[in-house]
């Protein structure tokens, strides 16, 4: 939802005690960043690419880049998560580095579920998670 059409969103989720999760992009200039942040409760989402989600191969500078500006911007004031074509333990490790608060990975996820028997699902989506969970840690 664009902020400039969120006003009774956020005056309802804050209501109701529900946080309101709005997303930046790589290239969300400084001045809006900032009304986004403003309006944001629970964490705010980065966009890691240009384009549409699902597994990538490489992890752009642009991205990074992007990661460092809006910490900056956020302050401290609410974290800062990364998704979109995360899919690799390698992928978690840059952007834990890079200092990102979450990881988001969705797209790898239903790769899992599509290509998983049924009842192996919950098993290797289990066994994937753990792999990249170790990531954030090192």
């Amino acid at each position: 939802m664009a902020i400039e059409e969120s006003e009774e969103y956020v005056k309802s989720a804050k209501k109701i005690g529900m946080d309101t999760i709005f997303l930046v992009s790589p290239n969300t200039k400084n001045d809006r960043l900032k009304k986004i942040i403003k309006l944001t409760s629970g964490f705010l989402y980065m966009v890691a690419i240009f384009g549409t989600t699902g597994i990538q191969t490489k992890i752009h500078k642009y991205t990074l880049d992007a990661l460092q500006n809006t910490k900056k911007a956020a302050k401290g004031k609410i974290p800062v998560g990364v998704g979109f074509g995360i899919s690799t333990e390698k992928d978690v490790h840059k952007y834990v580095t890079s200092g990102t608060d979450a990881v988001i990975v969705g797209s790898a996820n239903i790769k899992i579920i599509e290509n998983t028997p049924a009842a192996k699902i919950q098993s290797r989506i289990a066994t994937f998670t753990k792999k990249l969970k170790t990531k954030t840690r090192q």
